[in-house]
């Protein structure tokens, strides 16, 4: 929801003792942007919000809210089959629809979990054999694993990735500061895949993007001049989407979000790229010291059900699928210049990296490796 003033105000709220509550999202002298949640399964509940401005002059509105489960409702995705789609989900009928980008849709069922899973598990057409498919909601965020078109393929066919699904964009650019380790995977034209292990900073109140291209890992800091890409950043006509374009020419060099998950900024980016007509999608999550010890859930671009254990010097995830694949993976040490937040992963001849935010865990191949494409996005429990 909201609310626009001409004039700078000040905002009060209350649940007129229906027990409603609100998140407050960017909420600044000019307007004021919340959600709802209604505890009442079978009651309307009340929100009354009163603006003041000079002069004395106010302003109330009166809000009536439905008793809905609070996580249904609209959220843009961002899959790691490259594309960004819209999710239509209602939790009290256990039902979706997802809506790709050229308006194709498909629709279908959610179980929900029996303690102690969490999980909503995904009923789709589109699933053939072992069904891995299934979601959990994070706030405003779901992560999870679902039945995504395989990037190319003609006839079309689908297969399991996984996913960040969202409704919590940070919509005013001074908030998109921060320093950001990225996972970056692309699905190319002529076959396979690629991926990329960086660290990035958005910065001058949201109006510049810089990424290390370096083959190094360095820390953005570090980043020798010639490998350091730079973009401006504009607001997008889409709120809560923002354009890179080149400082020079003006040109569009794609488009990005960021998220709140759980209080942290989560930055994602899917879609074609404008450069070679790949499919990529990016997740960057903030840059914190990431070797702790975790467990997590999650999904991956194998299409497997995962559940990881790590401590600071081991990453041990079992993969269910079909059948049941081990990964018992060495981190290695914090190397000078290299961002504290992400970590080498090997099991020969297998070398992956990690990196994670409160609770938000990443798996990801080694560019130029056999695992070169790989990702896994994980819940930290």
């Amino acid at each position: 929801m909201v609310v626009k003033s001409n004039d700078a105000a000040s905002w009060a709220g209350s649940d007129s003792g229906s027990g409603v509550t609100r998140t407050d999202v960017e909420t600044g002298t000019s307007r004021w942007v919340s959600r709802f949640k209604n505890p009442s399964a079978v009651l309307s509940g009340a929100y009354k919000l009163t603006a003041s401005a000079s002069g004395g002059r106010t302003k109330t509105v009166d809000f009536l809210v439905q008793p809905r489960d609070s996580r249904s409702g609209d959220y843009t995705v961002f899959a790691a089959n490259g594309s960004r789609q819209k999710l239509s989900i209602d939790y009290d009928e256990a039902a979706y629809t997802m809506t790709d980008a050229v308006g194709t849709t498909t629709s279908g069922t959610l179980t929900a979990p029996v303690a102690p899973a969490k999980n909503w598990t995904v009923q789709s057409s589109r699933i053939v054999g072992t069904n891995t498919s299934s979601l959990r909601s994070v706030g405003d965020s779901i992560v999870g694993g679902f039945p995504f078109a395989v990037p190319f393929a003609a006839p079309a066919t689908y297969a399991v990735y996984p996913f960040v699904r969202t409704r919590a964009f940070v919509l005013t650019q001074g908030s998109l500061d921060g320093v950001y380790d990225r996972a970056y995977i692309q699905h190319l034209v002529g076959g396979g895949r690629q991926s990329a292990i960086s660290q990035f900073a958005i910065s001058g109140s949201g109006t510049v993007i810089s990424f290390c291209t370096d083959a190094t890992i360095y820390q953005v800091a570090h980043c020798p001049p010639a490998s350091l890409l730079t973009f401006d950043v504009e607001a997008d006509a889409q709120a809560g989407m923002w354009q890179m374009k080149d400082p020079v020419t003006g040109t569009s060099q794609g488009r990005f979000s960021v998220a709140e998950v759980d209080g942290e900024k989560i930055y994602l980016s899917a879609g074609t790229s404008p450069g070679d007509g790949s499919q990529v999608l990016t997740i960057g999550v903030p840059t914190v010291a990431g070797a702790t010890t975790f467990t997590s859930t999650g999904w991956s671009t194998n299409g497997t059900l995962d559940v990881t254990n790590a401590t600071s010097t081991e990453y041990k995830m079992s993969m269910t699928d079909a059948g049941l694949q081990l990964l018992d993976l060495t981190l290695g040490g914090w190397v000078p210049q290299r961002s504290i937040g992400i970590y080498s992963a090997t099991q020969a001849p297998n070398t992956f990296f990690t990196m994670r935010s409160t609770r938000i865990e990443l798996l990801i191949g080694a560019r130029s490796s056999a695992q070169a494409g790989f990702l896994h996005v994980g819940i930290v429990d």
